[in-house]
């Protein structure tokens, strides 16, 4: 499940729950009467009232609204414990053959995560990278973790990322959106000296 949907959701919980908080406090504050506002809010005549005269349906209706709650926090828990916030990642794609031409070409979607690894690593300052592409082709995400030690040049490292990405765009025909590039900070090995 991805970030937009899951804030999707999550907006249309918080805005039932404001909306319901919203109509107690008119409710209690005496908005809709000063009589209401001293009733209880279920009571014979009301919730408890239709309850009871409803037998079964009401027993349906209740495991329903149940079921609908649990499907959607069981797909909320599960979209946020699974790595990569539920993302898939970008799959094989195969380019139709021109007009004219033989065959068809395949972008392999390992071969296109280590060509830009390797690209990224070629930057100076830049010890190691973890690369992952998510989304089908076009729309792909790249998330990237750079580990740079503690001299690294920091004020450069974003033209220096984007220059490995217009790469791939050339390459592949296709610039990832959204980017999200985690800089982590490792001390570099100190060489080993020969006596």
């Amino acid at each position: 499940m991805s970030d937009r949907r899951n804030r999707r959701i999550l907006g249309l919980i918080g805005l039932l729950l404001l909306i319901g908080g919203g109509l107690s406090a008119c409710f209690g504050g005496g908005l809709f009467g000063a009589g209401r506002a001293s009733r209880d809010v279920f009571d014979q005549s009301g919730v408890i009232g239709w309850w009871n005269e409803g037998g079964w349906m009401s027993f349906a209706v209740v495991v329903v609204i149940g079921v609908i709650a649990l499907v959607i926090g069981l797909a909320l828990v599960l979209s946020q414990l699974s790595r990569n916030d539920g993302l898939h990642h970008t799959p094989t794609v195969t380019f139709p053959a021109a007009d004219g031409a033989r065959g068809e070409t395949a972008m392999q979607s390992p071969a296109l995560n280590h060509s830009l690894k390797t690209d990224l690593e070629k930057i100076p300052d830049v010890h190691g990278a973890s690369v992952g592409l998510f989304g089908r082709y076009p729309d792909i995400e790249l998330r990237a973790v750079l580990d740079v030690g503690d001299d690294a040049d920091l004020d450069g490292l974003p033209a220096r990322v984007d220059d490995v990405l217009g790469r791939m765009e050339t390459t592949t025909g296709v610039r990832p959106d959204p980017v999200l590039v985690t800089v982590r900070f490792k001390a570099v090995e100190r060489e080993r000296q020969l006596a």
